[in-house]
């Protein structure tokens, strides 16, 4: 429910409405419904404060997460693991971050606040820290890449990151063969649409005139780790 709901911006949010469906009980969400749950649920959870509901104008019953209800979520999610391993922790479980945490250091702190700030609200404050902090995660990331292919640091401005990877993968893309390389090559273009959408994250989407909601932040430190632990398995150490 949380995800759902936190997917949509803040003044386009209405309560979630159950409704009888050929399945059986159905709540009608922001975006897309939630079915297959036994009659009585969102009462119970309700009852322990986690919702609170009322009833429309035809009668049906409407509920809205509750504060407790959102902070119950943030434990929740707490629990489910290291900080970077929680962020799509069921698409991106497989990816070594013991060692990728070790080796990058300074890129996983900035992950870290990047994650803890993800879960902690959908404030639109956190929202453009999560940006920020990505960012920042992304250039610290480059410059130790670099750093452990050519044995010193890089002398490009730490903001030019695609220049550094492009320098990574034209050393290393050789030794993995014909097939491998294009792959790297495709992932510096993945870098750099990513560093457009890290950048729009961290001014709001000002420019684009657009509202961010919790899913954008969630895509944004998704998407930053999953190119790094990429880059850093297939042409790092």
């Amino acid at each position: 429910m949380v995800e759902n709901v936190r997917s949509v911006p803040r003044e386009n949010r209405s309560p979630m409405v159950e409704a009888n469906s050929n399945d059986g009980t159905c709540l009608i969400m922001p975006k897309g419904n939630i079915t297959g749950y036994a009659f009585g649920d969102p009462d119970a959870l309700a009852a322990e404060g986690l919702l609170q509901f009322d009833y429309g104008s035809i009668g049906s019953k409407r509920y809205t997460i509750t504060p407790i209800g959102y902070q119950y979520y943030d434990w929740l999610m707490k629990q489910k693991g290291k900080p970077v391993e929680r962020v799509g922790k069921s698409v991106i479980r497989y990816l070594e971050l013991d060692s990728f945490r070790s080796n990058y250091n300074e890129a996983y702190k900035k992950l870290k606040l990047a994650e803890e700030k993800l879960y902690a609200s959908d404030s639109i404050d956190h929202f453009t820290a999560i940006g920020h902090h990505c960012r920042e995660a992304m250039q610290e990331f480059a410059d130790r890449l670099y750093a452990d292919v050519f044995g010193k640091a890089s002398p490009e401005p730490k903001p030019s990151t695609v220049n550094r990877l492009r320098e990574v993968i034209e050393r290393r893309g050789v030794e993995k063969g014909k097939t491998v390389k294009p792959f790297l090559e495709a992932l510096v273009v993945y870098w750099g649409t990513l560093s457009d959408l890290v950048q729009r994250q961290e001014h709001g989407a000002q420019k684009e005139g657009e509202s961010l909601t919790w899913e954008d932040a969630r895509r944004v430190v998704f998407q930053t780790v999953n190119v790094m632990v990429e880059l850093d398995r297939t042409v790092g150490k």
